[in-house]
């Protein structure tokens, strides 16, 4: 009996790593995804693969750049195999998105590092893809 309820306690305790492992919250830092999303705000993210990326969800990937945040949040704007947009083919040579690679636009072009400066991004820096916005979190 002392067996089973440890064990059970042990599966537990593994699924509730495993979730936390999964899950993620990420909060927002400045204005490249204004008016969907503002600085200071939550979001829940679920970790991912590229594969399971689809055009318009809101992603998460380690940021290319050095200095500032590690992560950068913009909108999935193409997939390996699709057109590259019109706005990116300044920063890149291809015509199709390569496999391995996507494309991420900021909703506010004016204040957004992006695919139209950075290029393709790469499967690896995938992170997370946001699934919702979470309510504000108050200082205590």
């Amino acid at each position: 009996m002392l067996l089973a309820a440890a064990c059970g306690l042990a599966a537990l305790a593994l699924l509730v790593v495993r979730l936390r492992a999964a899950y993620v919250v990420i909060r927002v830092r400045g204005n490249s995804m204004a008016p969907a999303l503002a600085h200071g705000d939550r979001l829940l993210s679920r970790r991912t693969h590229l594969a399971a990326l689809r055009n318009g969800q809101i992603a998460v990937v380690l940021s290319p750049r050095p200095n500032g945040s590690k992560f950068l949040i913009k909108r999935v704007a193409a997939l390996p195999g699709d057109p590259v947009p019109e706005e990116v083919r300044e920063a890149v040579a291809d015509d199709v998105v390569p496999a391995g690679r996507f494309v991420l636009i900021g909703d506010n072009a004016e204040a957004s590092f992006d695919s139209r400066e950075h290029g393709f991004f790469h499967a690896d820096d995938l992170h997370a893809v946001t699934i919702r916005k979470l309510g504000p979190q108050h200082d205590r």
